[in-house]
């Protein structure tokens, strides 16, 4: 019996979805077109922040901890550029940030001076600098040290080169090989960076920093609860650079934001065109309802059709909009990210289902419609 019942209602979805196919075809189309633009921007959503927060990576660090007022560690005045003279423990600090989930680079400003010539040396894990700071402009691969490209001017010094660097009080002096020129477009570029350890012994120093850069990926409110969990019990003080950590969360915010927004008026308007486009239909069978009531059909027979030929339609549209979506998305990562988008298996899935709720939507006025024939009337043609 059941087999009987299924057999028929798929003779009778055959036969309303073929011989109506071209009012049936435009309302999978109207579905399709809404889905590719859920595809097209679900796929784009899942890799845009991960492509953005590499894009403002570029920007560098937008997080310092500094010495608290009434912390840090006094060191020798005249040993570095920093006016206080009071500086981090450098492997502490670097702790209580891994603690809040942020990875942070120690630098140490010295000053010191080749001849009679002073200048600005500045301590640091060149590599994880160079990652910090991807908008520099430095020779690939590992090197000693890097010099600033207006200080290698002002020394007349070249990468290769060997250059004695001592303190200003002359008690202390390293032997450094210039490496490249950096170029960073600031203050950067008027000084010479060198590894961390070999500042800390050239001032004196050992274990010591006078600040350190990190980044996070986050906003304000973000920079606040890491601040809160370094700063806990400490001499330290975090110092989110505000400016740039709150336009890149209202960045970040305003993408998703946007893509919501065209997902869902897509959704609307392709809902809209369903609705009107199964109407038709709806109106169209008039006599083909009233015959299947006349013959005994019930209620909950007339919205089971219904139904079955509204998820058929969804299917449809949904797999074709899928499809159709993932090749929008790879053109929109080609033209603005300049790299592909990955596919994402978990889309299909959303994809359908909104395709489904948009079909099921906009069935509820021709199932209203066809619960209304009287079939009397309709088989007398009034």
């Amino acid at each position: 019996m059941a087999d009987a019942s299924l057999r028929m209602d798929l003779r009778l979805l055959r036969g309303a979805l073929w011989k109506k196919r071209g009012t049936a075809g435009l309302a999978v189309i109207a579905v399709m077109i809404g889905a590719s633009v859920a595809s097209a921007l679900l796929h784009v959503s899942g890799d845009v922040s991960r492509k953005l927060t590499r894009e403002l990576r570029s920007l560098g660090p937008n997080l310092l901890v500094v010495p608290g007022a009434s912390g840090g560690i006094e060191g020798p005045i005249g040993t570095t550029g920093a006016a206080s003279g009071v500086f981090l423990d450098a492997r502490s600090a670097q702790e209580r940030l891994r603690a809040a989930g942020v990875q942070g680079v120690p630098l140490l400003y010295v000053a010191a001076r080749t001849g009679r010539v002073a200048f600005q040396v500045i301590g640091a894990d060149l590599a994880a600098a160079r990652r910090l700071h991807p908008s520099w402009t430095i020779a690939a691969g590992e090197h000693p040290s890097w010099i600033g490209v207006r200080l290698a001017r002002r020394l007349n010094v070249t990468s290769g080169q060997a250059v004695r660097l001592s303190s200003l009080d002359g008690a202390r002096s390293i032997d450094i090989v210039a490496g490249p020129t950096l170029e960073a477009g600031g203050p950067d570029d008027e000084a010479w960076w060198i590894p961390l350890e070999v500042a800390q012994a050239l001032s004196g120093l050992e274990g010591k920093a006078s600040v350190i850069q990190a980044r996070m990926d986050g906003d304000v409110a973000e920079a606040a609860v890491i601040a809160r969990v370094v700063e806990d019990g400490s001499a330290l003080r975090v110092i989110p650079l505000k400016a740039l950590t709150a336009t890149e969360g209202r960045l970040l915010d305003r993408m998703r934001r946007l893509m919501s927004l065209v997902t869902i008026a897509a959704l609307v308007a392709a809902g809209l065109c369903a609705y009107g486009t199964l109407t038709d239909l709806a109106l169209e069978r008039r006599r083909e309802i009233a015959l299947m009531k006349a013959l005994g059909a019930t209620r909950r027979e007339i919205v089971r059709q219904f139904a079955v030929e509204s998820v058929t339609i969804g299917l449809i549209g949904g797999l074709g909009g899928w499809l159709l979506g993932l090749g929008m998305a790879q053109v929109i990562g080609r033209e603005v990210f300049h790299s592909a988008i990955a596919l994402r298996w978990d889309v299909p899935f959303a994809v359908l289902g909104l395709s489904l709720l948009v079909a099921g939507l906009a069935s509820l006025g021709p199932v209203r419609l066809a619960l209304g024939v009287e079939p009397a009337l309709a088989l007398k043609g009034d």
